[in-house]
């Protein structure tokens, strides 16, 4: 025999319900029929609260809501039994409703609900849909037989969330089951004190009525039938990659669901596991599906050996603290403390103590809270006054996770890991809690953090794919090729590295585009709409990035912004990497980059800006290596601006400089105006993020730069008379190549930073120089130092172009993704 239960969902309507009496008729085991426990219709509950509520407030609105079930109920019923009702279902339920109706009316005139008049109103729903149920089940010639729980299981005076008395509810529950031919339906969630008066289970007590039948009948298994297709590693409305465990233990389904896992009431597993009987969740809409088993061993893959089997959370809890130094070595104070709260029937969800026994800290339901604080206080009123002990701190708008796993026990570096994990996502843990057997860890967060907490955690554990969520400023030519590199390989990363790459926000100055899910990358500029007003500029999508608050952001910039890059520590100090092209910030003025550099010392997250100097070029990484294992350096000389790499290239090979300049204009490898390539203000831009990596206190007019823009061409003449007046430098170049030559040496314009000193501008190199071997727009960076003293380390590649320098910034996303995930 087995023991069926039908959730609210598995009832909203005539069609489920038919559904459900198929599931009950292919549930015999040996000729025997389930016993079949039911909840209220979909949402009646809900209703009927509503009502009470508006009743006792003085509102007529109750008849609305009173109007609404019995319509609800009407309608089930009148397409269940088309053609009349042959077994007084109709007068059985009419007479319900007349009683809750007159119940309802007596709260309205008296405006006073008691927890007795709502554990009464409160059990209609099931009184309802188990007449119905049972009705249409024999009208299918199926024998059937109405039980009302309350005729069964025994409680105490705790109306709302009553405690059973197990043994008198045994004997009853034994006594009252005979007939093993006729399909017993019994109403969830209530029972009744000793002298008949209703109470409840709590909500979702019908599994609980569910499985202490099954306790008292000895039944084969416990089914719940829900809405979903079992178990699931997460809350799936909040994890989107949560899935389906197929098998957990007693001691993990008791764990989750205390720790606010809605599939199972909390008090259901225990009956079952004391009786050793399996429990299945399964789905009444899609009854084929394995659903999860729940017992005592479990049968777990040998890939699904994770430690963490499973997450759940309850997004509301208040946390109280009890603390004080006359807490100290006192014995009795806890137990006066859990003694008080439940003299007062408050149920503690979390407990937390400090080590130095100078606190205690206890989350509690928010509804319970003004009540706890106000018994306790009165509790260790003797103490507070003697200011041993402080008045009880009350902390709201909190949420608790709960990290649960059998293989967790023995399994060192969970907590490291989870901890590691919230903190790289600037998740601040309040209070933590692990019980002795080591399979749950619970941590107190604010709950606006319980989605991203969530969905980070689950990550972490390789219970779903991992995920970077990138928000672009920019969508010029670096943030399109972007884009383009992000949308090609993405499919790559998710197969070979199990990493996701979700592109959730775009934006310009005048263009927005947001998404948590991630934009659609092959119609991203399709995505893009006018701002509106109150997310303008870039404090509006600064804002969108951290209201969004999703867990492994990533803010990059592509612009060449100073009003960007001055908001980068804000970013940082609210755990927010940033990769960025801009060169605003790190070259930017030193107020600004020592603000960038506090802030990333005091976040946990990562700044990346490799591309400022070399585009793809790994220099920044390269020198940072040097550093870091203790090297000595001497000097970088180097070529870091490919557009006058290649005007200097081409004077090698014979060239007139305003010719080559021309060309490079025509190509496409200068800006619009040459003069701002040929300022070397970009170049001394990188020069001095060099000197600042090595420790230099640089700003940037501490960079000695030659112009190669004659001073009587600096005037804002067009580009077109620039171009043609620039003849007037061609013989002076050609006469530095003719000198330069005649010691067997070139020229190039190159950069170096020595003891301290930076400088850049038109330097003789020997022709045996790494500098005067380069080809094209090529960029190159020579580091003497004390290790590669005779032989240089070079880095040599393309150092610009629109391809190279997003193909840096990919490289530096894809870092940030493997520090976060």
């Amino acid at each position: 025999m087995k023991i069926y239960k039908f959730g609210g969902s598995s009832l909203g309507s005539a069609a489920r319900i038919k559904k459900v009496i198929e599931i009950i008729a292919a549930g015999r085991v040996d000729g025997r029929p389930p016993v079949v426990v039911v909840s209220a219709f979909y949402r009646v509950t809900d209703l009927l609260f509503e009502a009470a509520s508006s009743a006792s407030a003085g509102s007529e609105n109750y008849r609305n809501v009173l109007d609404q079930i019995r319509k609800q109920h009407e309608r089930v019923f009148m397409e269940l039994f088309p053609g009349g009702d042959d077994h007084g279902i109709s007068a059985l339920t009419g007479q319900d409703l007349i009683e809750l109706h007159d119940l309802l009316h007596g709260v309205f005139l008296l405006r006073e609900l008691s927890e007795k008049s709502s554990a009464l109103l409160l059990g209609f729903g099931e009184r309802l849909a188990a007449r119905i149920v049972a009705g249409y089940l024999n009208s299918k010639d199926m024998p059937a037989v109405y039980i009302d729980a309350r005729e069964l299981i025994v409680t105490d005076t705790n109306f709302i969330n009553a405690k059973v008395d197990i043994e008198e509810t045994t004997s009853r529950i034994k006594a009252r089951f005979c007939d093993e031919g006729v399909i017993h339906v019994v109403t969830g969630y209530i029972g009744a004190t000793p002298d008949g008066t209703t109470t409840t289970l709590g909500r979702g007590g019908s599994d609980y009525t569910a499985s202490l039948l099954g306790a008292a009948l000895g039944a084969e298994e416990i089914v719940i039938w829900t809405d979903v297709d079992g178990f699931f590693s997460a809350d799936p409305r909040r994890v989107r990659d949560a899935r389906v465990l197929p098998f957990i233990s007693y001691a993990e389904a008791m764990e989750l669901s205390h720790a606010g896992a809605k599939i199972l009431h909390p008090f259901t597993i225990l009956p079952a596991m004391k009786a050793s009987i399996p429990v299945l969740i399964k789905n009444s809409f899609n009854p084929d599906a394995p659903g999860t088993r729940i017992e005592r061993e479990i049968r777990r893959l040998q890939e699904q050996q994770h430690p963490v089997t499973g997450l759940s959370s309850i997004n509301k809890v208040v946390l109280l603290n009890l603390s004080g130094s006359g807490m100290v070595g006192v014995p009795g104070i806890a137990s006066r403390l859990f003694s008080c709260l439940a003299r007062n029937a408050i149920n503690v969800i979390f407990i937390s103590q400090a080590s130095s026994e100078q606190s205690i800290s206890l989350a509690i339901d928010p509804l319970q809270a003004a009540k706890a604080r106000k018994v306790l206080d009165a509790e260790f009123a003797g103490e507070m006054h003697a200011r041993l002990i402080d008045p009880v701190a009350v902390r709201r708008n909190l949420a608790m996770v709960a990290v649960v796993g059998n293989n967790m026990t023995g399994h060192p570096g969970v907590s490291a890991q989870l901890f590691e994990t919230l903190g790289k996502n600037g998740i601040n843990v309040i209070a933590v809690a692990q019980g002795a057997n080591e399979m749950n860890i619970s941590v107190v967060i604010d709950n606006h953090d319980e989605d991203k907490a969530l969905n980070c955690i689950h990550e972490s554990f390789f219970l779903s794919q991992r995920k970077i969520h990138v928000f672009i400023a920019g969508t010029g030519t670096i943030a399109k090729s972007l884009i383009n590199q992000i949308a090609r390989h993405r499919m790559n990363l998710r197969k070979e590295k199990d990493l996701d790459v979700l592109v959730c926000g775009l934006a310009n100055t005048r263009m927005i585009a947001i998404s948590s899910d991630g934009i659609d990358l092959e119609c991203w500029e399709e995505s893009l709409i006018q701002r509106v007003p109150e997310y303008a500029g870039i404090d509006g999508y600064i804002r969108l990035v951290r209201e969004h608050n999703l867990h492994n952001t990533v803010f990059v910039d592509c612009t060449a912004s100073g009003l960007v890059a001055e908001r980068y520590p804000e970013l940082l100090r609210a755990d927010i990497s940033v990769v960025t092209a801009n060169k605003l910030g790190m070259a930017g003025p030193a107020e600004l980059y020592d603000s960038i550099r506090a802030a990333q010392r005091g976040s946990n997250v990562r700044f990346l800006y490799e591309t400022n100097v070399g585009a793809g070029l790994p220099i920044i990484n390269t020198l940072n290596d040097l550093k870091n294992s203790g090297d000595n350096i001497i000097s970088i000389e180097g070529v870091l601006s490919g557009t006058l790499s290649y005007i200097f290239n081409e004077l090698r090979k014979g060239g007139r400089f305003s010719e080559i300049v021309r060309m490079a204009k025509d190509a496409g490898y200068t800006e619009p105006d040459p003069r701002d390539d040929l300022s070397g203000a970009d170049f001394a831009r990188k020069v001095l993020i060099l000197g600042r990596e090595l420790g230099y206190p640089m700003e940037y007019g501490d960079v000695r730069c030659e112009s190669l823009v004659p001073e009587e061409l600096r005037s804002d003449m067009p580009v077109g008379e620039f171009l043609d007046r620039l003849v007037m430098v061609d013989e002076w170049y050609a006469d530095q190549i003719r000198l330069a030559g005649e010691k067997g040496m070139t020229i190039s314009y190159a950069g170096e930073i020595r003891n301290g000193k930076a400088s850049i501008g038109v330097k003789q190199v020997p022709l045996s120089s790494p500098l005067a071997g380069l080809s094209g727009s090529e960029n190159m960076v020579v580091f003497t130092t004390g290790r590669y003293l005779d032989t240089p380390l070079v880095v040599r590649g393309p150092g610009a172009g629109g391809e190279v320098t997003a193909g840096g910034v990919f490289a530096d996303i894809l870092r940030v993704a493997s520090y976060l995930v």
